[in-house]
């Protein structure tokens, strides 16, 4: 069984229902970490709110597949100045001029900085498209300039310890019992993913995930979670409490 665990909650400032319900999560439940979509209508919004919860991490949710980039582009967004979806077509991240990426990536990453004051306690992306091996090298590239943590699936940043994230509590894993099966499965420190909110009418019209994101509330703030956590003295916490290797 794991000692540690972060739960972190993608997607902050995508819009007024998921900034809220990341909140809530964090209040009222075992969130304990979040990453912010710097491209996003609600990013200023929702990480001026966040400086009102100062155990909640907040990291950057590097964003190539919503919205429009901060920078100008060429090699990524389509013929109306959009993100094209790297996600669905993984076949176009061999497209992307990296120098582009990089200085899109920075942008969103400084964006923060300058919002916040403070670099963020880490990277991840939407999709996962960090994690992409012809974008991978970008993201350590960022992680070791900013010297944050980075989300993992295989140990290929070592700056800090490895933490292996956990993808699969989505849609029909939604549940108590898998958060269980979890942190039972790991050792020392896991990561697991979430993506708690509140639907607005921007996130139903918007996103094919929307209503079950409740779902992912209800459960992250239950009664049952938190006493299994405490009782089996797992703490939970972000990702500025990780150590750096030597």
């Amino acid at each position: 069984m794991i000692n540690k665990v972060i739960v972190n909650a993608d997607d902050f400032g995508m819009c007024e229902g998921v900034y809220l319900g990341i909140l809530s999560a964090h209040k009222n439940g075992i969130v304990t970490s979040t990453t912010c979509m710097m491209n996003m209508p609600y990013a200023q919004v929702a990480l001026e709110e966040a400086k009102k919860f100062p155990k909640l991490g907040v990291g950057v949710h590097l964003v190539l597949t919503l919205g429009k980039p901060l920078t100008k582009t060429y090699s990524f967004v389509d013929e109306n100045g959009h993100f094209i979806k790297i996600n669905r077509q993984p076949e176009l991240a061999a497209k992307v001029n990296k120098d582009e990426l990089y200085i899109e990536w920075k942008a969103q990453i400084e964006k923060y900085i300058e919002i916040t004051g403070k670099k963020p306690t880490h990277l991840d992306s939407h999709h996962h498209v960090h994690m992409l091996p012809e974008l991978i090298q970008t993201a350590i590239q960022l992680a070791k300039e900013y010297d944050v943590p980075m989300r993992q699936v295989e140990n290929v940043y070592d700056t800090y310890e490895f933490v292996p994230c956990e993808k699969d509590f989505y849609d029909e894993q939604v549940t108590v019992e898998y958060l269980k099966e979890v942190m039972e499965k790991y050792e020392n420190v896991v990561e697991i993913m979430c993506h708690p909110a509140l639907v607005d009418q921007w996130l139903y019209d918007s996103s094919r995930y929307s209503l079950k994101r409740m779902k992912e509330s209800d459960v992250l703030s239950c009664q049952d979670i938190k006493e299994y956590i405490e009782n089996n003295h797992i703490e939970l916490i972000n990702y500025s409490d990780l150590e750096k290797n030597k």
